[in-house]
């Protein structure tokens, strides 16, 4: 759609919706020390997800390496491919950005961060998920969203 100044401020996709940029942020507690949850979520397989058959590296000389691609193959057949952005053991987090899929996917970008904090009184894990979605993201996308991390964070506990 074309815009001159004086048109609206709300822009349209062209399905009519209107486009916004959007971050979805959960946490939850996880019952177990940071050091056992980031030694399940450092490595970048997922192993811990039901949703995911396999993940691995391809590209970069290893998984950690900022910049390397992984390639992950979804139960359903999906395949996406992520960059590890940025990863730290000091503050335990690792950013990681989608950069390619094989089928079309309902948004055009996503950047993920999973961060843990020490819960001190208790020796416990506070993990927060947050994804920053392209401005092409629908609810139905943000819901989704939300939906999966929290499962995610059911299935984390379960395996640590």
């Amino acid at each position: 759609t074309e815009h001159s100044p004086s048109s609206s401020h709300i822009l349209h996709n062209e399905r009519n919706k209107m486009i916004t940029s959007c971050r979805v942020h959960e946490s939850a507690v996880i019952a177990a020390p940071v050091e056992r949850v980031w030694a399940l979520v450092r490595p970048m397989t997922f192993t811990w997800s039901s949703l995911v058959a396999s993940c691995t590296m391809s590209s970069g000389t290893c998984a950690d390496q900022i910049g390397s691609n992984h390639l992950i193959t979804y139960k359903d057949g999906s395949k996406w491919t992520v960059r590890l952005c940025e990863m730290s053991d000091l503050e335990t987090f690792l950013s990681y950005d989608l950069v390619a899929a094989e089928d079309p996917l309902p948004v055009s970008g996503a950047i993920h961060t999973i961060r843990l904090r020490k819960i001190t009184t208790s020796n416990q894990t506070l993990i927060e998920w947050s994804t920053d979605f392209s401005s092409d993201a629908t609810a139905e996308v943000i819901e989704d969203s939300k939906f999966k991390k929290h499962e995610a964070f059911k299935e984390i506990a379960a395996a640590v």
